[in-house]
Formats: structure tokens, C-alpha cells, sequence
């Protein structure tokens, strides 16, 4: 009965966190679409529902980008979110309610995520006022309404389970919750990999921790292993990215506006700045709010403060006394390296430049200063509620009027995907992942049809799918094909079912090489194909992950198996 009315009572709790979502996502629900920076969510989807379409699972290769030439997004671009997009689709939403679905959706799992993690440590409360600063914070409104960060929003949820995962691992040593810490490692490197990267050493420091102080330091080695495991789930999508980009023009991500040494935050932007404007960052005149909250900051160091107060007088709860040192401390660093004065470790690290810019630390930070809110909460003791419920307030008023988009547009997929913002979405960033064969990006659009560059020769008909396109030709006379779509490793020719020879340097009539694939044809009626293979790596990568998912499949069952076991 206990247990019962327990599940009863979380129930009512997450409830609350789900209701205390809804002020910032309300302007989400309505038909339409809104502006954002990164206007290629919708678009994304779209791609990605064509990959579903051929069944070019994983997919890799989209069809319509590079201004319909092609182009080799989700081999480098993080996939996770927009698979489920493209699921939500095919259950029949538009693709731009998709995005707004995303959105809320969001907003919700990383508050519920907050509230799990929080809850385990220091039970509800605490972990319902860490789950509202996690929701109402600036930068998660910039994420969302200025930006259209999906995927790097969508990292935020996966911040607070993973380190749940960790500590319940190492408290009670159940399987369940080493599987679990794999899962969301590798959905982590699906959804935004640099976020990996700069969330890593505070999961690293969070499972030594908790390890050293449950005196369970021999877990720190099976932990490591279930961390290669999460890696190799995701290993379809790592590989290719670790070995594949030098094939593309990676450079442009890293230089002009995208380095990393224009977006570097000011004290007074990180903690003072009220500001509130769709701007971009790096240039002094355009608004784009880069706080790390004020509540938040203001609350990490009461934590802070009270952590010292509580260090030699209760020594009952020296763990999460020390922890919140160390996060203190983790904050600190944080917020050193989105500050000018880290620049000496950006220049250091060449890692770190792929971040183009500093301040995506901030999604750290606000994890971290939500997570000292709640520590702040739990050691107030007799004023737990009042000061929790302060916080909730002032969270709420000082920041909700940031969660609103800059402007409402009454369009449907049917405008969002034709005309000039059809073509608009075809070109935006035409250059991050550019096939390195292409000088530059194309002027025109790909035409509908090969191009004949000599002999004679009558399409009969002709078909582009997401990664192939293929049809039957017709030559009188001996000629050279030149097909729209670009050349990049695992291109393959057929002709008439037989693997022909291409080349990508035939640029005739073109101002600047594309690297579009070409060959031969000799006279005859000829059925061809070109499509995009696996190389070696992505091969390797696929049988990763296919291993790794068997394995896991194995881990389930076998856990599942004990637990009916102990029954």
C-alpha cells in the first residue's frame, strides 16, 4: 500500500513539472510557423522522411540540399531527433508542426529529466524547483524561439539522465542501470556530439565522485566499458564523422563568423544582461540574451554558501556537501571557458574550435546551476518551501516574457516547400558539408535531367531518389554523361547492372569545378544508376552498431530474465 500511494504521489509531481511547462511553450501551439536562425528544421525532416521513403537506413545522403545536387548531411549532421521527426510525419503531422512538436516536447523531457535526477538525490521538492530553473532560464529560450537549436536542445534532456543513470548505477549495482547509462550516452552522440564533448569530464567527475564516496571504485572500470558500448551504439553515425569529413569542406564551419574567437561572452552579459533581442552573436549591435540566468547564478552561490556553512557542522550529509563543492566548481570552470580569458585554452585545444562558439557551454552551465538549485533548496531545511517557491516565482516573472518568437507566420508545408523559401532552404549553408570535389557551391539549381557533354543521346526517362538517382538512356552515338549530383566516397556507377568507371573533374561550362559525377556511355539503350554506398568506415561503423544492438537486445532480455528470477 505503501508503495502504492509513493508511485501515486511521483505521479502527482511529474504532473506538476509537465503543467509548469506549459508558459513556455504556449506560443508553440497554434497553426503556423515562426522565423528562427537555423530555418532548416522542417527541412531536415523532409530530407529525412525521403531517406524513409527509399529506406536509406542509416540514412546519409540527402537528395534536394546543395541546391539539388545532393548532399552528404546526416553523415556528419547528428540524426537522432530528426528520425523521430520523420516517425511524427508519417503519422500524419505537417512538418512544421513536427518542429513546434519537437519543441514542446523538449521542453518537457528535460524538465522531466531534471525533476528524476533531482528527486533520486533529495526527493521531490528539490526536485521540482531544479526542474522549473532548467525550464525557465534565458538561454533555452534563445535555444528554441532565437536559434531553433533542435538538436543541441534536444541534448539537454539526455545532460540529467545520464548522470541519473551514473549514480544509480553505482548505488545499487542493478544492470538495468548500466544498459540504461549506454542508451542515453549513445543517444547523446546521435543528438549533438559536441555537446558530448564539452559534458563529458562533468559525467566523468560525477562517476568518480559518487564511485570514491560509495567506496565502489572497482564499478569505475565496468562503467568505462558500458561507456565504449554506448559509443558503439552510436557507431554508424561516430566513425563516419571521425574519418569522413576531411571529403567535405569542414574548414568553412570553422572560419569567418564560425570561429570561435568572435563569440566569446562578457561578465557582464553572463550575469547582469537583461537584454533581449533575435540578433546574432559577435556583432556589438545586435541583442541575443547570453545569461546564464539570474536566478540561477544567484541560487548557485547560496548553494555554494551553504555547502561551506553545512561543511564541519552536519557531517551526515558530507556527500552531497562535497558534491556541491565540486559542482561549484565545475560551474566555475564552465563559465571561465565561454569568457575571453579561456582563450589560451581554446587556442591549445583544437577540439574545442568546433564549437564555434564559446557559449554553447551555457547548456552546461544552466544544467549545473539548476542542479546547485536544487542542493540550495534541500539545505535551507525549515525554509525548503519558502525558498523554493521564491525561486519558482522569480524564475517564472523575470523570465517567461523571453519565450516568445519574433514573429508568427501563417504558412503551411505547401508554402514552407515551394518558391523562394523552397529554394532559401536548398542553399542555406550550402558549404558545411560540401563535397570536397566541389570548388564551390553551385550558382543555379540542379537541373532535372543529366547533362549530354558530348555525343548523342535521348533520355527515355529518368528518376532522383534521396541517395541514387537512375533511368534508361537512349545513345545514338558514343558519349559522356554528366549526372546532377556530386561525386563523394561510395558513389557508385552502374551500367546496365555492371560497375563502371566515373570521374568527377569534367567541369566544362562551369565557372567553378562542381565535382559532379561523370562517365561514359556507349551506344546502346542503357538502364543506369548512381547511388551512394557504404565505404569501408561506414560498413564498419553499421556492423558496430548492429553487434552493439544485439548485445543490447541480450542485456534486456537477461535482466528482464533475473528480475522474474528473484520474484
Amino acid at each position: 500500500m505503501k508503495k502504492v500511494f509513493k508511485n501515486r504521489q511521483r505521479l502527482v509531481w511529474i504532473v506538476l513539472v509537465i503543467i509548469f511547462t506549459i508558459p513556455v511553450t504556449w506560443n508553440l501551439l497554434r497553426p503556423g510557423y515562426y522565423s528562427m536562425q537555423d530555418d532548416l528544421q522542417a527541412f531536415r525532416i523532409q530530407q529525412m522522411d525521403k531517406c524513409f521513403r527509399d529506406v536509406q537506413i542509416p540514412c546519409r545522403w540527402v537528395p534536394d540540399a546543395g541546391y539539388g545536387y545532393g548532399y552528404p548531411q546526416f553523415n556528419f549532421y547528428p540524426p537522432s531527433v530528426y528520425y523521430v521527426g520523420a516517425v511524427l510525419h508519417r503519422v500524419g503531422f505537417q512538418y512544421i508542426d513536427v518542429v513546434k512538436i519537437l519543441f514542446v516536447a523538449g521542453y518537457i523531457f528535460s524538465a522531466l529529466a531534471m525533476f528524476v535526477l533531482v528527486e533520486s538525490l533529495l526527493g521531490s521538492w528539490p526536485g521540482f524547483v531544479s526542474s522549473v530553473l532548467y525550464t525557465y532560464v534565458p538561454y533555452k529560450a534563445v535555444e528554441v524561439y532565437v536559434r531553433g537549436a533542435m538538436s543541441e536542445f534536444w541534448a539537454l534532456p539526455l545532460f540529467p539522465v545520464i548522470l541519473w543513470a551514473l549514480y544509480k548505477l553505482i548505488k545499487t549495482e542493478k544492470k538495468k542501470y548500466f544498459i540504461w547509462f549506454s542508451v542515453f550516452l549513445s543517444l547523446l552522440l546521435l543528438t549533438h556530439n559536441l555537446m558530448t564533448l564539452i559534458f563529458a569530464p562533468v559525467a566523468i567527475v560525477w562517476a568518480i565522485y559518487w564511485a570514491v564516496v560509495e567506496k565502489k571504485i572497482r564499478l569505475l572500470l565496468r562503467i568505462g566499458l558500458f561507456g565504449l558500448f554506448g559509443v558503439g551504439l552510436a557507431a554508424f553515425f561516430t566513425l563516419p564523422v571521425l574519418f569522413e569529413a576531411k571529403f567535405t569542406h569542414i574548414d568553412s564551419i570553422l572560419s569567418g563568423y564560425f570561429d570561435y574567437r568572435a563569440h566569446f561572452v562578457s561578465l557582464y552579459k553572463l550575469f547582469i544582461s537583461r537584454e533581449w533581442g533575435y540578433g546574432s552573436s559577435g556583432f556589438p549591435d545586435e541583442l541575443l540574451n547570453l545569461s546564464t540566468g539570474l536566478i540561477q547564478w544567484i541560487v548557485g552561490i547560496v548553494a555554494v554558501v551553504l555547502g561551506i556553512f553545512n561543511y564541519k557542522k552536519n557531517k551526515k550529509e558530507k556527500k552531497l556537501i562535497n558534491l556541491i563543492l565540486i559542482l561549484g566548481g565545475l560551474e566555475l570552470l564552465v563559465l571561465f571557458m565561454i569568457h575571453m580569458k579561456s582563450s589560451f585554452i581554446w587556442a591549445q585545444i583544437p577540439a574545442l574550435w568546433w564549437l564555434q562558439f564559446p557559449w554553447r557551454f551555457l547548456s552546461v552551465s544552466i544544467f549545473l546551476l539548476s542542479l546547485l538549485g536544487g542542493l540550495a533548496v534541500h539545505f535551507s531545511k525549515k525554509i525548503k518551501y519558502a525558498l523554493g517557491g521564491v525561486l519558482i516565482l522569480s524564475a517564472i516573472i523575470l523570465n517567461i516574457g523571453f519565450f516568445v518568437p519574433k514573429d508568427w507566420l501563417d504558412i503551411t508545408d505547401a508554402d514552407k516547400f515551394s518558391g523562394i523559401s523552397w529554394q532559401k532552404q536548398m542553399t542555406i549553408s550550402i558549404f558545411d558539408y560540401l563535397p570536397i570535389y566541389a570548388e564551390f557551391p553551385p550558382i543555379t539549381e540542379a537541373p532535372l535531367l543529366p547533362e549530354i557533354m558530348d555525343g548523342s543521346v535521348q533520355v527515355v526517362e529518368y528518376k532522383k531518389g534521396s541517395n541514387f538517382q537512375n533511368g534508361i538512356i537512349k545513345v545514338s552515338e558514343d558519349a559522356t554523361i554528366r549526372l546532377p549530383l556530386y561525386d563523394f566516397p561510395g558513389m557508385q556507377v552502374s551500367v546496365d547492372g555492371e560497375v563502371v568507371d566515373h570521374y568527377n573533374d569534367d567541369c566544362r561550362g562551369e565557372e567553378f569545378c562542381y565535382g559532379l559525377i561523370t562517365f561514359k556511355l556507349p551506344k546502346g539503350e542503357h538502364s543506369v544508376e548512381a547511388k551512394l554506398t557504404n565505404t569501408p568506415v561506414r560498413s564498419i561503423g553499421n556492423l558496430i552498431t548492429v553487434a552493439s544492438i544485439i548485445i543490447l537486445v541480450w542485456l534486456i532480455s537477461k535482466n528482464e530474465h533475473l528480475k522474474k528470477r528473484e520474484k
